[in-house]
């Protein structure tokens, strides 16, 4: 069990590197292609790039739009790399880990949400400028639901964990 455990423990250590190594290069190219090209690479959809390239809308107003979704994204490595940490540290099944989970899982809804509504207001915005008829709201309810369900295995980890904890007290 021991083996096994530094063994988890390694390949954990090991994944967090990995983890921060290809997590600092996406986010070097985003700065790079947003000060030398002058480009928002982290934001999906037809009518930012149109609105970016438009001279009828502000690029300040559209790369602030788009903070909140960089924000999400360093907050979403934030919390894989915390969580891998107490996994290198064998800390598996610790009331952190929960917490990181949560995060993750919460952080990944909002983006999800942020990033619909963000979507559907480019779209009405782009449609005003230049009375385009396509105004679509986006809801990928397949990875809301996909992310409900992360959140109740976490819950039923953690609450498994507690009656583990109240069993070994008992005995």
């Amino acid at each position: 069990m021991v083996k096994s455990t530094d063994k988890i423990q390694r390949w954990c250590g090991a994944f967090r590197a990995a983890v921060l190594g290809i997590s600092g290069m996406v986010f070097s190219f985003l700065a790079y292609q947003l000060a030398i090209n002058g480009q928002v690479r982290y934001v999906e959809g037809e009518s930012f790039d149109l609105l970016w390239q438009s001279e009828q809308a502000s690029n300040g107003v559209l790369f602030g739009l788009s903070v909140p979704l960089l924000v999400g994204m360093l907050l979403s490595v934030y919390w894989i790399i915390r969580l891998l940490k107490l996994f290198s540290n064998g800390q598996f099944f610790h009331h952190s880990c929960y917490i990181c989970y949560q995060g993750f899982i919460w952080t990944k809804i909002a983006l999800v949400l942020y990033s619909s509504g963000l979507t559907f207001s480019l779209d009405y915005w782009y449609h005003t400028l230049y009375h385009s008829n396509q105004v679509v709201l986006k809801i990928p309810f397949g990875e809301l639901m996909t992310l409900g369900l992360f959140a109740v295995v976490a819950y039923l980890l953690k609450a498994a964990k507690e009656i583990e904890d109240e069993n070994k007290e008992f005995i």
